[in-house]
């Protein structure tokens, strides 16, 4: 009896252990696309952004953590500690020491619009710009998300940031909410696209 309950306890004990070791693996359904190391980076990545996140939206249904973040950055009330961390600012300065970020993001330029109206004869004259990084939108990253991906309205979604530049955040946001049931922020793509779509595009931004 007691050789009996020891296994039980040894076996208990291991496989929390296990559980606890598990690696996150979000980024594997990209492999067709990317090398072992730029995988290995992207689901170090995710692993950094729930070990975050986790810290301020605590739910037992990790899922549900994603779609509160999501929720914020509606209303742009993310906190702000959430970005403002060491390991996260390391990881993306590795990030853009590797070919993978240009994989995955492009700096867009946008005409800044002026209250000030300036009378000038020179039609070649440059118009105040300011640049941002937004997901390339014939990069690899984006088009292997499409390509590998079975769920028709996220394959739909990913479509319109392919087509459409300039996408507010707050709106893609708004979309992914509104648009897939609670259960469906359980799925590795889901939790890797917000991850590097928003958690990081928003980061990479801030440090600009």
């Amino acid at each position: 009896m007691k050789k009996l309950l020891s296994l039980i306890i040894l076996t208990i004990f291991f496989s929390f252990k296990s559980q606890c070791q598990e690696k996150i693996n979000y980024a594997n359904l990209l492999e067709k696309c990317f090398t072992q190391n730029e995988i290995k980076l992207l689901n170090n990545g995710c692993e950094i952004f729930e070990n975050e996140i986790l810290k301020i939206y605590t739910n037992e249904n990790i899922g549900i953590s994603y779609k509160e973040f999501l929720e914020d950055i509606q209303t742009m009330q993310i906190p702000l500690e959430v970005f403002e961390n060491k390991k996260t600012t390391e990881y993306m300065n590795n990030l853009k020491k590797s070919e993978l970020f240009n994989k995955i993001w492009e700096i867009y330029k946008r005409e800044i619009n002026t209250e000030i109206v300036v009378i000038s004869n020179d039609d070649n004259e440059s118009k105040p710009e300011e640049e941002y990084f937004q997901i390339k939108r014939d990069g690899k990253y984006l088009n292997c998300l499409i390509e590998n991906y079975e769920n028709q309205n996220l394959k739909e979604l990913l479509k319109a940031i392919k087509e459409v530049p300039d996408i507010n955040p707050a709106i893609l946001a708004i979309a992914l909410t509104n648009e897939f049931k609670e259960e469906e922020f359980n799925s590795n793509i889901m939790r890797l696209i917000i991850a590097i779509d928003f958690y990081y595009e928003l980061k990479l931004n801030l440090m600009k």
